[in-house]
C-alpha cells in the first residue's frame, strides 16, 4: 500500500480524496494545511494530520506526497520531500520559475525517487480514445489540434496573486492545453506563437485572463491552446485534424447528462444558471480522469508502470509556457528550447 501525505485542503484535495476511493494499492494517510487540517482529516477520516508541510516530509508513515497548494511552494515542498526519500506527485505547474523546475527534476533523479508532473488530462477516458483513434489513421496524419480550457475564471482569489501563481490564465490552465496537445501530437513544439491579454478582471490584478498559444510543431503540424478565465459557461474539448477527417471530443457535454430547466416566471430576472441547458456528469472525478491518474503515480512507484507524465515533462510545458509569454510581449514566433532566468514566467509579458 502506498501511503500518500496530502498537502494542501482545498478543492483538488477533495478531489483527490474522493478519486482514490475507487484506487488500488494507494490510499491518503496524513494531511497538512495551515488553516483546515483538522477538519479535512475529519471529513475524509484520515488518522492523522498537520499544521506545517514539514511534519508532513518527516512522518515516517507516509511513502509520498500529492502536492496541492498554491504554485510558490511546489518547488520546495517537492525538493525537500525528494530528500526525505518519498516520492512526489505535484499538481499543474510544476514550478513558477524554470530554475525551480529544474531542482526540482534533480533532486528526484538524485534520490532515486518518482516525481511525477500531474496532468490529468493525458488520463481522460474521452481523450485517450481519440488519441487511439489518431494514432490508428482514422483521420490520417493529424496536421491540427485544438484544445479548450476555458471558464469564467479561477477558484481560489489566490490565482490573481501573481508571486504566489507567476502568470494568469497561460500559467494556470494553458499548462493543461499545451501538454495534451503535445501528448496528442506525439511531439514537442519547435516553436510558439502567441497572444494574450486582460479583458475582463482587469481589478483583480494585473495578469493575463485570455490567450491563445500556437505550438509549431516539426514538419509544419499546428497546436492551438485556447484558454481563459474570460469565458462564462466555459469550454473544455478536444480537436483533431486530418487530411482524411476530423475527431471532436467534448468533454462537458460527451460524458454528460443533459438537464433543461425552464426559467421561473416570478423570478426570471435572477434565475441565471439555475435556467437553460446544463449538463451534469454522473462521475465527474473519473470522467476528468483523476482516479486513473493516481492509480498510475501508485502503478509508476510500484515499478508496475513507465511513468507517463513525468517532472521532465513538467518543466518542458513551462518552458513553452515561458516562450509563449515572451511571444505575446514581442508579437513574433519564439523559437524553442528557450532560456530564461525569469522568476515568474510572466515577467517576460510585463518586460
Amino acid at each position: 500500500m502506498l501511503r500518500i501525505g496530502l498537502v494542501g485542503a482545498q478543492f483538488i484535495g477533495n478531489l483527490y480524496c474522493h478519486a482514490l476511493r475507487s484506487v488500488d494499492g494507494a490510499a491518503i494517510t496524513a494531511v497538512a494545511s495551515p488553516n483546515s487540517a483538522k477538519a479535512f482529516a475529519e471529513r475524509w477520516q484520515l488518522p492523522r494530520h498537520y499544521a506545517a508541510w514539514q511534519d508532513l516530509v518527516a512522518d515516517p508513515e507516509v511513502d509520498a506526497l500529492a502536492i496541492a497548494v498554491p504554485n510558490d511552494l511546489h518547488a520546495e515542498i517537492a525538493i525537500a520531500a525528494a530528500r526525505a526519500g518519498k516520492h512526489v506527485m505535484c499538481e499543474k505547474p510544476l514550478a513558477i520559475s524554470l530554475p525551480q523546475a529544474d531542482a526540482m527534476v534533480t533532486a528526484a533523479r538524485e534520490s532515486g525517487t518518482v516525481l511525477m508532473y500531474a496532468e490529468n488530462l493525458l488520463f481522460v477516458p474521452m481523450y485517450q480514445k481519440v488519441r487511439d483513434l489518431a494514432r490508428r489513421g482514422k483521420v490520417g496524419e493529424p496536421f491540427l489540434i485544438k484544445q479548450a480550457q476555458c471558464h469564467g475564471g479561477p477558484y481560489s482569489p489566490w490565482f490573481w496573486d501573481i508571486d504566489r501563481a507567476g502568470g494568469g490564465v497561460v500559467l494556470d490552465m494553458g499548462c493543461h492545453s499545451i501538454h495534451a496537445i503535445c501528448w496528442m501530437m506525439g511531439a514537442w513544439p519547435e516553436a510558439v506563437t502567441a497572444t494574450m491579454g486582460r479583458y475582463v478582471h482587469m481589478g483583480k490584478g494585473p495578469a493575463e485572463d485570455h490567450s491563445t498559444v500556437i505550438l509549431h510543431f516539426p514538419g509544419g503540424a499546428q497546436g492551438i491552446a485556447e484558454n481563459s478565465w474570460a469565458m462564462p459557461g466555459g469550454n473544455d474539448s478536444l480537436e483533431v485534424y486530418g487530411p482524411k477527417g476530423r475527431l471532436i471530443a467534448n468533454l462537458e457535454r460527451g460524458p454528460a447528462i443533459s438537464v433543461y430547466t425552464a426559467p421561473d416566471g416570478e423570478n426570471a430576472a435572477d434565475a441565471g444558471a439555475r435556467s437553460g441547458w446544463q449538463y451534469a456528469m454522473y462521475e465527474e472525478a473519473w470522467q476528468f480522469g483523476f482516479p486513473q491518474e493516481l492509480q498510475h503515480f501508485a502503478d509508476a512507484v510500484s515499478g508496475r508502470a513507465e511513468l507517463r507524465s513525468s517532472g521532465e515533462d513538467g518543466r518542458r510545458v513551462l518552458e513553452i509556457i515561458y516562450a509563449a509569454y515572451e511571444s505575446a510581449r514581442t508579437g513574433s514566433r519564439v523559437a524553442l528550447p528557450f532560456a530564461s532566468d525569469r522568476p515568474r514566467p510572466i515577467d517576460h509579458w510585463f518586460a
